[in-house]
């Protein structure tokens, strides 16, 4: 779905008798509601949700109360069980866009929105009904936290994809009052899942903005109510955050200790995705400590996973970080991995922001240049060197405006320490 590149959704789950089920509703829901509207009595069969919607949105809100009325319990079982499968479904949303072209993306992400919007109409009426205010807010806390992922993720591509600064914050904002008011709901019912995830949206809003020290408040919050709660899943995604964060701050030695425990906790969930990205972030902290021999070992595993997982974001950025440290352990891959991810990048592209791939594309030749002619081949170096010129002087007022945006801030991992290793997060 962003701005210029997006691929795929959620595939490889078999088709269950009550996915056919629900493609039946799908096929005659709209013309059943007008004839259903004129039936009498309690119904036989409790209406599906999905009917309830669709009936809700042709505007028979009476028929729509009845059938509610009609059957509380079971509307309510399955209100409940709806709001796990919206978690369940933006997880899965999430997961595609690792792997997905930003214009698919966001229009997966579109229609995600739009039905939240129209679902949320039937739990209100369903509160106005029963007074049952806890599972509105249960659903509307989600619906608003979803938003502010959005916004956050559009405001991602009006800076990578158009260098729009200004309109990229305005989406931020945004994503940080939507955020706010889904923390307050989520906290009115203590819902400490709601309240982590939300608190590590908001932190991730906060990086975007260059606010890491905000977002480590937010990332630490985050971390206190995850070690509340059972399991791996959100202390491995608060210590992915965190240790990403400060290795974006120069700070590897802090990265790497929340890292190495997201990484545990990765393992133990089975997700080669994250394990994948938290490799990549011990990668670039042992980089950022100049362990290159540390970070080549490290680097090859994060290459493995992603090649593995389907992880495209993480693949492409392995390959030229590999090809960077075989160049400082004088390693004969160095040029194979530079050569692999310029491919990587120019068939997927797609998977990334505009100007992360323009900027890679352009750095690569000059490391290529380095490479050659740290190997003796000066004819070859000075070919990659002639490539690297030509490729900026074709817009140089672009070059510098690239380079110059806050927006790019964000890509090179150098907004304090502007002289550091030019690892890519």
């Amino acid at each position: 779905m962003i701005r210029g590149k997006s691929g795929r959704i959620i595939l490889g789950k078999p088709i269950t008798l009550a996915v056919v089920c629900m493609m039946g509703i799908f096929m005659f829901s709209v013309v059943l509601p007008a004839r259903l509207a004129a039936q009498a009595g309690p119904s036989p069969d409790p209406a599906p949700i999905f009917l309830l919607k669709t009936i809700l949105d042709e505007g028979n809100v009476a028929h729509v109360e009845r059938l509610i009325r009609d059957n509380l319990e079971v509307t309510k079982s399955r209100l409940e069980d709806f709001i796990v499968a919206r978690d369940g479904r933006f997880d899965e949303l999430g997961r595609f866009g690792a792997t997905s072209g930003h214009e698919v993306h966001k229009a997966v992400l579109d229609e995600f929105m739009e039905e939240n919007l129209q679902y949320a109409r039937l739990y209100e009426l369903y509160r106005d009904i029963t007074g049952d205010e806890e599972l509105y807010i249960r659903f509307e806390a989600r619906r608003l936290r979803y938003e502010g992922a959005f916004f956050t993720h559009s405001g991602e591509d009006e800076c990578g994809d158009h260098l729009d600064w200004d309109h990229a914050n305005e989406f931020y904002e945004k994503a940080l009052s939507r955020l706010d008011q889904a923390f307050a709901l989520a906290t009115q019912i203590d819902d400490l899942r709601l309240m982590t995830s939300t608190k590590i949206n908001m932190g991730s809003t906060l990086i975007r903005m260059i606010e890491p020290e905000r977002a480590i408040v937010e990332y630490e919050e985050a971390l206190g109510y995850a070690s509340q709660l059972p399991g791996n899943l959100y202390p491995a995604m608060v210590g992915l955050n965190m240790g990403n964060t400060y290795v974006w701050m120069g700070q590897p030695e802090k990265s790497l200790s929340y890292a190495q425990d997201a990484l545990v906790s990765a393992r133990k969930l089975g997700r080669g995705t994250w394990e994948s990205n938290v490799q990549m972030v011990i990668g670039n902290a042992q980089l950022q400590q100049k362990q290159f021999a540390s970070a080549w070992e490290t680097l090859r595993t994060a290459l493995d996973l992603a090649i593995q997982s389907g992880e495209d974001r993480v693949r492409g950025k392995a390959l030229i970080n590999l090809g960077m440290v075989a160049a400082q352990l004088k390693r004969p891959e160095a040029m194979t991995y530079l050569e692999d991810a310029r491919e990587w990048y120019t068939e997927h592209g797609d998977v990334y922001t505009l100007i992360e791939s323009e900027v890679i594309m352009q750095d690569t030749l000059m490391m290529m240049s380095r490479v050659a002619g740290a190997a003796g081949q000066a004819e070859e170096a000075e070919n990659y060197r002639r490539r690297y010129y030509q490729s900026i002087s074709e817009d140089p007022e672009r070059y510098n405006e690239v380079r110059n945006s806050p927006c790019y801030a964000l890509y090179k991992a150098r907004p304090v320490v502007q002289k550091q290793s030019q690892t890519v997060q």
